[in-house]
């Protein structure tokens, strides 16, 4: 597990991340130590709202690095890289999804069995209970909307950036947000969630 984003110390500016690149594509271990370092938190964390489990996020992270390493020399500095990283994160995470052939719809019992196991006060449970149920409706959006909702509403990153993540015009991201935010109501009514329970993503 990763403990955290960790800065690398004077990346702030465009000519430092391009020295940065530079020592990256020629194989420097000490830069590929720190640029995991740096954003292996991050990486992790997105790539756990697209797959299931600890350990499929952790096999993405993996995956992340190892292509980060084979591709670095295509990276042109068009956009930053944790937008490069994050583009190859996302891309990853929905491969594995469509190569999942499990593809059943998660029950009330079922959410309530995700929201955990241990005994805890009606309310908490009722919490967890949507929450679960949430989720499961964030599940079942389409992966290109599943996609720009996570990365704008989970990861707070702007529409701008999504653009430059999904390479696709900002105009697509802002009607893919907005039909995902739809859909993503839709269903969580469907399953009694209302919006004031915390279904109005």
């Amino acid at each position: 597990m990763y403990a955290g984003t960790l800065p690398l110390p004077g990346v702030a500016s465009p000519d430092a991340e391009a020295a940065l690149v530079r020592q990256l594509v020629d194989g420097d271990e000490r830069a590929w130590r720190g640029l995991h370092r740096a954003h292996a938190a991050d990486v992790y964390r997105v790539a756990r709202r697209f797959v299931d489990g600890d350990a499929e996020a952790e096999e993405v992270v993996q995956e992340v690095f190892v292509a980060a390493f084979r591709y670095i020399d295509r990276f042109r500095g068009g956009s930053r890289l944790r937008t490069w990283l994050y583009r190859i994160t996302v891309n990853r995470a929905l491969k594995r999804r469509r190569w999942r052939t499990r593809r059943r719809e998660v029950g009330p019992e079922d959410a309530e069995r995700t929201a955990g196991h241990a005994i805890t006060p009606e309310a908490l449970a009722a919490d967890r209970q949507a929450l679960a149920v949430l989720q499961a409706c964030l599940d079942r959006l389409e992966p290109r909307k599943r996609a720009v909702l996570v990365l704008h509403e989970l990861e707070g990153l702007d529409t701008r950036e999504i653009a430059e993540i999904l390479q696709c015009p900002r105009s697509t991201v802002l009607t893919r947000l907005s039909r995902a935010r739809q859909d993503l109501l839709r269903l969580a009514q469907r399953r009694g969630l209302r919006a004031d329970d915390g279904g109005d993503a």
